[in-house]
């Protein structure tokens, strides 16, 4: 796999570094138009960051879960709502040019370049309905991050009116086609336009779905294992590179920041901070390194085939405990960093907002640790997503 090899994970960290700066400007832009900004969409194009997750065969980097964390985690450290939309884009652009047919990969791609794939809704089909060509589609969606800039929106649809079980296609939709709300007015994570949005009877040629439960028809490992595997790497890693973006925050003032009441002293020089932060590094890194031991020992698994699902589950838990990890050591970071870090447009305050809104993710709630804990029990039934 190209994308594991040292050289390309210095190129791609060292592109996410040369547009830092722009990614990081333009963060209360974000907050106040409820969007990313067009120069963060800009930056992320123009650095090949959509390639992520595209198949090699296609000119795309095709990267394994432990450098997608990276990337991510390093986007997040200066922009959290790009690096949110980036995931979306990359996921969804990925999974769309490894499963779609021939005929609708071409279209996908005409421009000679990978557009901006926005997906969301979650796991909520709309409605398909076979007509000549092709398919007409309804359905109302939630959460379409980084909508507002994406050419084609990635969906689930259920064809009506088929015999047997329901057929569920992927969808890859125009979002000129679609009604796109104003609903996204949020405490964080405000940058990402994750509005609501809707399909009404709208025509989508028969190339651009493809059934869900067939098998990729491009790319490697990554896109043999299921949901999970495939999605259940950025989110923590967003999270995780909040709150260390937070912590060096804090870390950077503390010499000049003081505590205490009668005898106020440097935060750099009191014990308890001490104790705090070589904890809380630890505690960051520990939850970083499951995630990448897992992302690798995944796709080993991948590569030998077999069933997944119980590394899966594992993985799902691992995501949800890094999460909470970065959520508790956000809370202790603001209580060392005290009442002025916390004002309006400061790194931490916005970190606070962010980590909220991102921590409440399905994904990673607390039902991945029951999951997990049925597979070790060997329970009939157990699900990485239930």
């Amino acid at each position: 796999m190209v994308a594991t090899q040292p050289d390309v994970r210095s190129d791609l960290l060292a592109r996410v570094d040369a547009i830092g700066p722009t990614l990081e400007a333009h963060v209360a832009a974000g907050d106040d138009l409820r969007r990313l900004p067009d120069a963060v969409v800009d930056a992320l194009r123009d650095a090949g960051l959509l390639r992520l997750k595209v198949p090699v065969e296609l000119g795309g980097d095709e990267a394994d879960p432990d450098l997608q964390f990276e990337v991510f985690e390093r986007v997040a450290h200066y922009n959290a709502c790009a690096a949110w939309c980036l995931f979306i884009y990359a996921d969804s652009v990925g999974a769309a040019c490894a499963r779609l047919p021939d005929e609708g990969v071409a279209r996908l791609l005409a421009d000679g370049e990978v557009p901006v794939v926005c997906g969301g809704g979650g796991l909520r089909p709309g409605r398909l309905v076979p007509v000549p060509g092709g398919f007409r589609f309804d359905g109302s969606f939630r959460y379409g991050s980084g909508i507002h800039a994406a050419r084609w929106v990635l969906l689930n649809g259920v064809v009506a009116g088929g015999e047997g079980p329901p057929e569920v296609r992927i969808v890859v939709a125009p979002t000129d086609a679609l009604d796109v709300a104003d609903t996204w007015h949020v405490l964080g994570m405000r940058g990402t336009g994750s509005t609501d949005y809707a399909a009404r009877d709208v025509f989508v040629p028969a190339e651009m779905t493809a059934a869900a439960r067939q098998p990729p028809q491009r790319g490697g490992r990554m896109f043999r294992t299921g949901i999970v595997g495939y999605l259940g790497y950025p989110l923590p890693a967003v999270a995780l590179g909040i709150v260390r973006r937070a912590l060096d925050e804090v870390m950077a003032g503390a010499a000049g920041t003081t505590r205490g009441y009668t005898r106020p002293l440097p935060l750099a020089t009191r014990s308890t901070f001490h104790a705090f932060l070589g904890q809380a590094d630890q505690r960051i890194r520990a939850a970083r390194a499951l995630m990448l031991a897992d992302g690798r020992e995944l796709m080993e698994a991948a590569e030998r085939g077999g069933d997944l699902r119980p590394l899966e589950a594992r993985t799902r838990a691992a995501g949800a405990w890094a999460v909470r990890t970065a959520s508790d050591v956000l809370a202790d970071t603001v209580r060392f960093a005290g009442g002025g870090a916390l004002r309006q447009g400061t790194t931490v305050e916005r970190a606070v907002r962010d980590l909220a809104v991102a921590a409440s993710h399905l994904l990673t709630d607390e039902s991945s640790y029951e999951n997990h804990a049925q597979f070790l029990l060997g329970l009939p039934g157990a699900d990485p997503l239930a």
